[in-house]
């Protein structure tokens, strides 16, 4: 956590967050913290949480009618809670533009200047959408694959 930014904290459940067809763990944001917050300017707010120890970087967004932070199964199974369970929730606003490039995406926009110039047009949230597509992969193959494909997607933009 970041001493120079302030730490929000409060307590909550793990709770399911149900979309119908597709639904997430998340614990929720509690409205008199979301009220003090800048979710006018940035509807999805990330943040640097901490969970139990665990550290989120994320975001608290907006859905049927309350704010919540995705909390993955794998989180959970690390921290050793399950639905339902109470946990204490740290967090800092975190730097709304920044972007973690996974370091083989970053290589190969190095190499490709027509890719790297519309990639620097991309806003940050377009821009973290194509690093989660790298970073989700679990093979080396399919990470180079989907590197491929995201490097030839911004070069059909140019």
């Amino acid at each position: 956590m970041s001493k120079q930014s302030k730490v929000w904290e409060f307590e909550t459940s793990i709770e399911y967050h149900d979309f119908g067809r597709m639904g997430y763990t998340v614990v929720y944001l509690p409205e008199e913290i979301k009220r003090k917050l800048p979710f006018k300017q940035y509807p999805r707010l990330r943040v640097n949480a901490d969970i139990l120890g665990y550290p989120i970087d994320g975001a608290f967004q907006p859905g049927h009618g309350k704010t919540y932070l995705i909390v993955s199964k794998t989180v959970l199974k690390e921290i050793g809670v399950e639905l339902g369970d109470q946990v204490m929730v740290q967090f800092t606003v975190a730097d709304q533009s920044a972007v973690s490039v996974p370091d083989e995406l970053q290589a190969a926009l190095i190499q490709d200047r027509a890719a790297l110039k519309v990639w620097e047009s991309l806003t940050p949230g377009k821009q973290r959408a194509l690093c989660h597509t790298v970073a989700t992969a679990k093979t080396k193959p399919t990470v180079e694959k989907r590197i491929k494909a995201v490097i030839l997607g911004l070069k059909e933009e140019v």
